[in-house]
């Protein structure tokens, strides 16, 4: 039925078909995240920024230790000063 092109409309010939385990293009460039303070670009796994040196990691609250988003003057959870 199929020959030596696969069998089937999505058939595993030598001419392609579908490919259940692919993936798409792997991508070239690391994933990164914008500082709070300068915006600069930065490795997704840095703690620091590469140009103004910030914290890129999230401050906590010393009261309830929720995330503080950056420039924040008060927790978004409790309320207590930042």
């Amino acid at each position: 039925m199929g020959g030596h092109h696969g069998g089937g409309r999505y058939g595993g010939g030598h001419h392609g078909g579908y490919d259940p385990n692919y993936r798409g293009q792997p991508s070239s460039t690391p994933p990164s995240s914008a500082c709070p303070k300068c915006g600069a670009s930065n490795a997704a796994s840095a703690r620091f920024c590469q140009q103004c040196g910030a914290s890129m990691v999230p401050a906590k609250c010393a009261s309830c230790a929720a995330e503080i988003p950056p420039g924040a003057k008060f927790c978004l959870q409790c309320g207590k000063p930042a």
